[in-house]
């Protein structure tokens, strides 16, 4: 009977000191890489993407600022140009958090960005051509990386995304990661 009156105390005593125990230091913390890629991804029905990204990870948050260039590859039914592929360079900054542990990780980020974008347009006909334009948007871009990262490197299969009002498209590539020197 005395036992019950102590068994909530016990058992909050018992669950303070395992939580205790199980704090970690995350591995990534003041780390460094860069990411190189390639891959496919939806936009102008499927285009293959070139990607390149550098990423820290300090205290709470991860920064991570990302390039990639992105061309058609397979021109659809509703193609309004033929003769030139549709093609679009993005850049853009991201914030998120990582999770390591020994070499493993995973980072999840979402930003802001700017996409330039080279297209056929049909509504401009000018005696039977079509107008190859460039327009310019912004955009959310985002990605989940998770991989392998030693000291000389690993390998990364990234997924990627922007939400622009062009094209927005989502896609996923093989990277090669390269752990950098922090400063």
């Amino acid at each position: 009977m005395k036992l019950r009156r102590f068994a909530p105390i016990l058992v909050l005593l018992c669950l303070c000191t395992f939580a205790q125990a199980q704090y970690t230091t995350n591995p990534m913390l003041n780390t460094r890489w860069t990411s190189f890629g390639i891959g496919a991804n939806s936009s102008d029905n499927l285009s293959y993407q070139l990607f390149a990204s550098k990423s820290k990870y300090e205290e709470t948050v991860s920064t991570t600022i990302r390039a990639a260039y992105s061309q058609e590859l397979i021109s659809g039914k509703d193609d309004s140009i033929f003769f030139r592929k549709n093609r679009s360079l993005e850049v853009g900054i991201l914030w998120g958090q990582v999770w390591g542990k020994n070499n493993l990780f995973l980072a999840a980020s979402a930003g802001m960005g700017l996409t330039l974008r080279l297209y056929g347009d049909s509504a401009l006909q000018v005696t039977n051509e079509f107008v190859y334009k460039a327009g310019a948007t912004i955009g959310v871009p985002a990605q989940i990386e998770m991989g392998y990262l030693s000291k000389k490197g690993g390998l990364s299969l990234m997924f990627v995304g922007n939400w622009n009002f062009r094209e927005p498209y989502y896609g996923a590539l093989i990277c090669y990661t390269r752990k950098l020197s922090m400063k």
